[in-house]
C-alpha cells in the first residue's frame, strides 16, 4: 500500500477530462487554455494539497526565491524598454533599478536559504538528486547573470567591477572572447541569453518538485 504522503498528487490523476462541462462553466478559451492541466503529466503537478511536514516557513524559501525571480524579469523587461539614459537620469527610472537591485538581493538571499534547507532535510536524496543539480547549476548561472548586471548599469560601482573583472576573470580561456568594456555584449548577455537558460532550468526544476513531490525530511 503506497504512502498517501509520498503521493499526495494521486487524487488528482483521476480527476475527469469533462470538457464540455468545463466548456460550459469556463467558456471555449478558458477551457483551452486549461487543458493541459488534466493531462498527463501535468495533471499530477497542480494538486491543492500539502504533506504536514512541509508546512513550515522554511519550505517557502523556493517559492520565495522563484517570485522574486519573476519580479527581476518584469523590472528587469521594464528598464530594457526605457534604456540606460531613463534608469541613471530620471526618478522613477532610479526608483526601477532599486527595485531590480533588491530584488536580486532578496533573490540570492531566499535562494541560499533555499539550497540550506534542501541540504538539512536530505532532499536530495535518491532520484532527486537530478533536480539538486539543476538548481547547482541554475545558483551558478545566476552568480553569472548577477556579473552582468553590474557591468550593464553603467555607474561608478559598474565601471570598478568592470575594471578588476577584465583582469580576473575575463583573462580565463573561453571568457576572452568577452569584453566587460562592451556595454552592448554585457546587456544582451544579462537581458537575453542567461534569463533564458535560467527560465528554462527553473522551469524544469518546478516541473520535477511537482511531479515528485515534496521529499520527506531526515
Amino acid at each position: 500500500m503506497s504512502d498517501p504522503n509520498q503521493d499526495y498528487f494521486a487524487h488528482h490523476t483521476s480527476q475527469p477530462f469533462a470538457w464540455k462541462e468545463r466548456k460550459k462553466a469556463r467558456g471555449t478559451w478558458r477551457a483551452l487554455f486549461e487543458s493541459f492541466a488534466y493531462l498527463p503529466p501535468f495533471n499530477r503537478m497542480f494538486g491543492k494539497d500539502s504533506p504536514s511536514y512541509a508546512e513550515s516557513y522554511w519550505y517557502c524559501m523556493g517559492g520565495l526565491t522563484f517570485l522574486s525571480f519573476l519580479l527581476l524579469i518584469l523590472s528587469g523587461l521594464v528598464l530594457t524598454l526605457f534604456g540606460p539614459t531613463w534608469w541613471q537620469g530620471t526618478y522613477v527610472g532610479y526608483v526601477t533599478k532599486s527595485i531590480h537591485y533588491w530584488t536580486a538581493q532578496s533573490f540570492f538571499f531566499f535562494l541560499f536559504l533555499h539550497i540550506i534547507r534542501v541540504w538539512l532535510t536530505g532532499a536530495y536524496r535518491g532520484k532527486r538528486w537530478l533536480n539538486y543539480a539543476i538548481g547547482f547549476v541554475a545558483f551558478f548561472l545566476s552568480l553569472g547573470e548577477n556579473l552582468f548586471g553590474l557591468l550593464a548599469r553603467g555607474d561608478w560601482e559598474s565601471q570598478f567591477v568592470s575594471m578588476h573583472s577584465d583582469d580576473m576573470l575575463f583573462t580565463i580561456p573561453g571568457l576572452r572572447l568577452i569584453s566587460p568594456e562592451n556595454f552592448t555584449s554585457a546587456l544582451i548577455i544579462h537581458v537575453a541569453l542567461i534569463p533564458f537558460v535560467l527560465l528554462i532550468l527553473i522551469g524544469v526544476h518546478v516541473t520535477l518538485v511537482k511531479l515528485q513531490g515534496i521529499a520527506r525530511p531526515l
